[in-house]
């Protein structure tokens, strides 16, 4: 009988994972899209040893339906995750490295009209910044937190409101590559053979920004902390000619995602502590948020 064991990492409310006899990841998914899955199989196809690819099912599917979700397996992939433990130098280097074989691969045509140009979640944004912006600032705080956290968003107004308004700003067009979206530490295990990006739910098609805003700080501990991280990723990575409007659009972007979520399940939970310092650390001088609009 197999034995799963229920893994608890990541923001993602709406997956679940589970660690079946240390052989197989499964998960169980009703976020993102079935780009992501189609995504992982072809990288893994085309030779890119950092990404998992996906066990096909009994009838040579990718993923299968239940309970309106896909279920998905993956091959478990015995490491830390890279937020728990860093990354050395050499690391740093050899994620760049990942990064760009990722951004170097051609996709199929029907995987370039699969692939959506815009993180999914990013569409939900601006109504639900707007719906917390309401609550937070007319209405009376259900409880000593909400107080806090409604202290907080006020306090921030003008910054986020100032988020909302650039990240609906269209950005310059440029190559579109296949991007991960969400390449934090928090998405990178250490393996004794090398290093693996997983959880690709929200793969797009979009220029190399999309990805790379996270390796240039405001991440905290999720990116590089200093600038011999920085410059070991981007050796690794190679040569880098970033339109500054995009960046801007695409950090704005993930900005106003990380205020409004944490914002949200500040409220809602779980964790309603823990959400609200990560929202604080978002919005801190040194942050994404500030960041995004200097």
């Amino acid at each position: 009988m197999t034995e799963l064991t229920q893994v608890h990492h990541g923001a993602d409310a709406a997956a679940e994972v589970w660690n079946a006899d240390d052989r197989y990841a499964v998960k169980w998914s009703g976020g993102g899209t079935t780009a992501g899955v189609e995504t992982t199989a072809f990288l893994a196809a085309a030779g890119v040893r950092g990404v998992p690819a996906p066990v096909q099912t009994i009838s040579s599917g990718l993923w299968s339906e239940h309970q309106g979700k896909r279920l998905s397996l993956a091959p478990w992939i015995a490491g830390a995750r890279a937020a728990e433990t860093g990354l050395s130098t050499e690391q740093w280097a050899s994620y760049g490295a990942l990064l760009a074989e990722v951004h170097s691969q051609e996709p199929p045509q029907h995987l370039q009209d699969l692939l959506p140009p815009i993180n999914p979640v990013s569409h939900r944004m601006p109504a639900l910044t707007r719906e917390l912006n309401h609550r937070l600032t007319t209405q009376a705080p259900a409880d000593d937190l909400e107080a806090e956290l409604a202290e907080t968003w006020q306090s921030h107004r003008e910054t986020i409101a100032t988020l909302l308004e650039r990240s609906a700003i269209a950005p310059t067009p440029g190559k579109r590559v296949i991007c991960h979206a969400d390449p934090h530490l928090g998405n990178v295990l250490v393996a004794p053979d090398q290093l693996y990006l997983i959880d690709w739910d929200d793969a797009v098609l979009a220029p190399v920004e999309q990805d790379l805003l996270f390796m240039l700080g405001g991440m905290g501990a999720l990116g590089p902390t200093t600038q011999a991280d920085q410059d070991a990723f981007f050796t690794g990575y190679g040569p880098a000619k970033l339109d500054p409007d995009r960046l801007t659009y695409y950090r704005c972007a993930r900005a106003l995602e990380d205020v409004a979520l944490w914002a949200h399940q500040a409220l809602t939970g779980p964790d309603r502590k823990d959400c609200l310092e990560i929202l604080q650390g978002v919005l801190s001088p040194d942050g994404l948020a500030v960041r995004a609009l200097a």
